[in-house]
Order: C-alpha cells, then sequence, then structure tokens
C-alpha cells in the first residue's frame, strides 16, 4: 500500500512539527525504545556529515513515518549514522501498511541492504532473508533481580566480584562515574579503542574524522529522549575502563566499551559493565542493549535476545542475488564445526569490505 506522499528532507529542512512527529512516533512504539531511533541522532550525524537524507512519509498531510538515512554517490542508501548503527530502518505509524521496495524506489535509490531491523513491521516480510539475535539484559525488576537471575545460570558474577575486590586491594579504590564529562576519559577511550581494533584486524574507524566529531557530540548531548552517557571505572586515580553508550529514558545502549590492557588481568570491562547495569537500574533504565555480535561479554551479561531482521532490496540486476548468497554463505560457516578454518579467507579480506561498507 502507497503512502500518499513520501518527500525528502534534509535535516535543517525539517520543521518543528516533523521532529515532534518524530519523537512521538518513536514514543508510542515499543520496538524503536532505542537512541538509534531518535531524531537526535539524524541531527547529530548531520552535523558532521553532508549526505543525510531524511524520508518523510504522509498520509493525508499528516507524517506517519520518517526514514533517515545516507545516499552513496551510487545511489545506495545506508544506515544514519553508517555502520555505527546498530538499529535501523524507518519509524512509522504503528499498523501503517506499506512496501519497502517502493519506498526505495520512489526514493530513487538503487538499493537498501539492513541486518538490524526490527521484525514488527510488516513492510520488511517480503525482504527477509533470515534473521539474527541483539542481546539484551533486562533490568525490569532492578538491579538485584538481574543479578540474582545471571548468578542462577552459572554466569561468572561472584569471580567479577572478586577481581574488583582485589583490583581495590592491590591498585587502588575502585570508583564508578555513570556520567563524566572528563576529556582524558574520552580520549582514553579512542586509544584504548583503537588498540583494539589493531589487535583485532578490523577497520580503524577513528581514522575517519567525521566518527570521532561524532562521538564528540553524542557524549555532550542531552535530552529527555536521547542522551550520551561516558561512563568511567577508576582504580585509584588511574582510569581503568571506560564506555560511551547512548540512551531513551527506559533503554542504554552498550555501545564502545573500553578498558586498559595493563590492568586486564581484573576484568576491568566487566567491571565496569556490572556497575553501569547496577546504576542504570537505579535511574530507570529497563533494558540494556548490547547489539549484535558474538563477544563473549554479551553472552554472559545477557538476559534474552532481540530477533532482527536481515534482508534487503536491489534494483540492480544480479546484485540482490549475489548478496543473498554471500549472506547464506557467511551463516553456514559460523555454524559449521569448522568455522575457525572456514573463517581464515572471510577474514583475511574483513577490512577490506569494511572499508568499502564505511564512508
Amino acid at each position: 500500500m502507497r503512502t500518499r506522499a513520501v518527500q525528502v528532507l534534509c535535516p535543517r529542512e525539517l520543521r518543528d512539527d516533523h521532529w515532534i512527529a518524530w519523537a512521538n512516533l518513536q514514543a508510542i512504539a515499543p520496538h524503536f525504545d532505542s537512541a538509534f531511533y531518535a531524531p537526535d541522532l539524524a541531527w547529530l550525524v548531520s552535523t558532521v556529515r553532508d549526505d543525510v537524507e531524511v524520508a518523510v512519509m504522509s498520509d493525508a498531510g499528516e507524517p506517519v513515518g520518517f526514514f533517515p538515512f545516507l545516499r552513496s554517490p551510487a545511489g545506495m542508501a545506508r544506515p544514519v549514522a553508517g555502520r555505527l548503527t546498530e538499529f535501523q530502518g524507518p519509524i512509522t505509524r504503528p499498523g501503517l501498511e506499506w512496501d519497502l521496495a517502493d519506498l526505495i524506489e520512489r526514493l530513487q535509490l538503487q538499493a537498501w541492504y539492513f541486518d538490524h531491523l526490527p521484525p514488527a513491521q510488516l513492510g520488511y516480510v517480503a525482504h527477509r532473508w533470515s534473521t539474527i539475535d541483539s542481546p539484551y539484559a533486562d533490568l525490569t525488576r532492578g538491579f538485584e533481580a538481574y543479578d540474582a537471575e545471571l548468578r542462577q545460570r552459572g554466569q561468572t558474577i561472584a569471580q567479577v566480584r572478586r577481581k574488583e575486590r582485589k583490583l581495590a586491594r592491590e591498585v587502588g579504590p575502585v570508583r564508578f562515574e555513570m556520567h563524566t564529562l572528563d576529556q582524558r576519559a574520552f580520549d582514553f577511550l579512542l586509544t584504548w579503542k583503537s588498540d583494539q581494533y589493531e589487535r583485532t584486524h578490523r577497520l580503524q574507524i577513528f581514522n575517519y574524522p567525521w566518527t570521532v566529531r561524532l562521538l564528540d557530540a553524542v557524549r555532550c548531548h542531552r535530552s529527555d529522549r536521547f542522551r550520551g552517557v561516558l561512563s568511567a571505572l577508576y582504580a585509584g586515580d588511574e582510569l581503568a575502563a571506560v564506555h560511551l553508550g547512548i540512551r531513551t529514558s527506559q533503554v542504554l545502549h552498550v555501545w564502545f566499551p573500553t578498558y586498559t590492557r595493563r590492568l586486564e588481568q581484573y576484568s576491568t570491562g566487566l567491571i565496569l559493565l556490572l556497575h553501569l547495569a547496577e546504576r542504570a537500574a537505579a535511574d530507570g533504565i529497563r533494558r540494556m542493549d548490547f547489539g549484535t555480535g558474538d563477544e563473549r561479554y554479551k553472552q554472559q551479561f545477557k538476559s534474552g535476545d532481540i530477533p532482527l531482521l536481515v534482508g534487503g532490496v536491489d534494483f540492480r540486476m544480479g546484485c540482490a542475488s549475489v548478496r543473498r548468497g554471500w549472506h547464506s554463505v557467511n551463516q553456514w560457516v559460523r555454524r559449521s564445526p569448522y568455522r575457525e578454518y572456514l573463517e581464515i579467507p572471510i577474514n583475511a579480506t574483513r577490512r577490506y569490505r569494511q572499508r568499502l561498507a564505511f564512508r
């Protein structure tokens, strides 16, 4: 079903009533309760990039959907914050009937591939390939209930607490700040995360100046529906771990966690996450999202998984079949008992493929 109008605007061209309507649409649908869907993020990205566009879907003159995206020179749509975007897709009125292929065509785009879409919207059904899991921590009953849940499942929470006490004895008193404006903490986050990317053969995303400017803007931005949270864990006077996340009033997304390798034997990253969950629950956070990925800490700290859709629309001849075939092979490799060996050629080209996707 076609909406009656689709208008493409730059964020600076959106009127006040557009921003209000966008925020209202996000607020009334639980599956949009993530800072990645907040209009604030699109605005912040537009301050550091000049290729942000917003498709405004209207019915009888009333905005019923917003689709923020980046338009590539080749006419492909990408998530509004590029590969930094953990959740993505149009923010639409509940129950709205629409088709993704029709929307992409009307935006004069060649293709859009997605891998972090909520399954609640009907517009994606015909274009999905598979689902992936996004782990989360359930804080609805408070931190004590969450902590008890992890212990009951046999997770190593007691061991993390023992390492915290050892850190305090051997290095200095442990102190946690939920949100700090300390420039040094932000600088250490960039340094430690870059070192991690180098060690794990991943793309050095901070070599792209817009990413650093965006994270700097995010950490200082605060509104009722979106705010950056730069958390820091100290042992004595030494910064031991730091994390930059984004939150709504009830959902916190774990985005950029990192720690100093000098103290890694104390599991300072896990200590920070425990303190983060405890303080978040006290601040009214009901869910802590970890994003997709097979990092060990996500499995240790999760309460469950949010299913997300993978798929795409591509009007270029044969391209969709190739991409879908590659996705199927990649999923098969991940399930294979020989994954360690089969991933060697995939990992060898990882940085090149990430560089193509990260502009």
